[in-house]
């Protein structure tokens, strides 16, 4: 059975045509590679030039280099994309793990679950991801991203140069203009103009409003997590600080759950939660009522507003300070 299954295992391997996860050396072409051409396989993009390229589908990893005045859309990318001696390129990109080495002069949307990382880089600037097509949603579970875990903004610079910064952020606004939708005919207005998958966070942008709440949602919460995010969306004055999934170590659990005689430390060991951070005027008041008198009452048992006297602090803690331990 062990041998009949590897047998079948390196024919469906044998099938791959490398060529079919290449674009080399093109100039001034609109590409694109559709839903399920991909389907988890590594990506090289190399030496192309003024080309619009989207990678409608799912990734391993993915390796760029050489290219330049590209614009191009990265669907989710399971692992790493690491992007090398690249100029003047906008990008689209998801995936977990993102690196660039000896690049200039490049504009990023990006969601990213871990800190992304430059290298010998310069004038780089990053914004949110923000992107929709009907296929993003699936593929982004397909890959394992975990979209409340997007640290766009967290930049790590191996060659930080405190006087003259190699990144800086790029404004949210300037998102819309880094691809050029019109150059692929298979993404639709009706899907482009339909609601995020990725909720666009400030990050370290300032906020409009002095003013925030931190909500925390219990393992198991997912339907609740997406209809609160769809409410902060649709709410007028608010705006999504950062967000946050995790499993804490038991010490830590108490801490965040000091407040309630409820044993929710208890009931989340192990598992991971979810903490999102709002701002806007009376947004602490405002969500509060939303809790209680909208359909997100129903998750009264998954869903925990921080007294506002401790919002502040452990805010703080859960976002910045506590590092990932189990």
């Amino acid at each position: 059975m062990g041998n009949s299954s590897c047998s079948t295992a390196r024919k469906g391997l044998e099938k791959l045509d490398p060529k079919d996860f290449i674009i080399s050396k093109r100039t001034g072409e609109s590409i694109t590679k559709q839903a399920g051409s991909i389907n988890g396989q590594q990506f090289n993009i190399e030496e192309c030039k003024d080309c619009d390229i989207f990678l409608l589908d799912y990734m391993d990893s993915v390796f760029m280099d050489d290219c330049e005045n590209c614009r191009v859309f990265f669907g989710p990318v399971e692992s790493s994309i690491f992007i090398r001696t690249s100029k003047s390129c906008d990008f689209v990109i998801a995936c977990k793990q993102f690196r660039c080495r000896d690049c200039a002069d490049c504009r990023l949307a990006l969601m990213c679950t871990t800190e992304p990382v430059i290298e010998t880089s310069k004038n780089m600037q990053f914004a949110c991801f923000e992107f929709f097509y009907f296929s993003l949603a699936e593929q982004i579970r397909s890959a394992r991203l975990n979209i409340w875990n997007n640290k766009w903004w967290q930049i790590h610079d191996f060659n930080a140069n405190a006087d003259k910064p190699n990144w800086s952020l790029l404004p949210q606004e300037a998102v819309s203009s880094l691809l050029r939708v019109s150059a692929c005919s298979s993404l639709t207005q009706e899907e482009l103009e339909m609601d995020r998958v990725v909720p666009v966070s400030l990050g370290s942008r300032p906020r409009p409003s002095a003013e925030s709440c931190f909500v925390v949602f219990l393992p198991g919460s997912e339907a609740y997590i997406e209809a609160f995010f769809t409410k902060i969306m649709n709410t007028e004055n608010w705006a999504l600080c950062r967000s946050r999934s995790t499993a804490l170590a038991d010490d830590r659990a108490k801490q965040l759950f000091a407040w309630t005689k409820e044993p929710l430390a208890k009931s989340c060991k192990g598992q991971e939660i979810v903490g999102v951070e709002v701002c806007g005027p009376g947004v602490h008041e405002q969500v509060k009522d939303a809790l209680q008198n909208t359909g997100l009452a129903s998750g009264s048992k998954h869903i925990h507003l921080v007294p506002e006297s401790e919002c502040a602090a452990l805010a703080k803690g859960f976002f910045e300070i506590w590092k990932d331990e189990i």
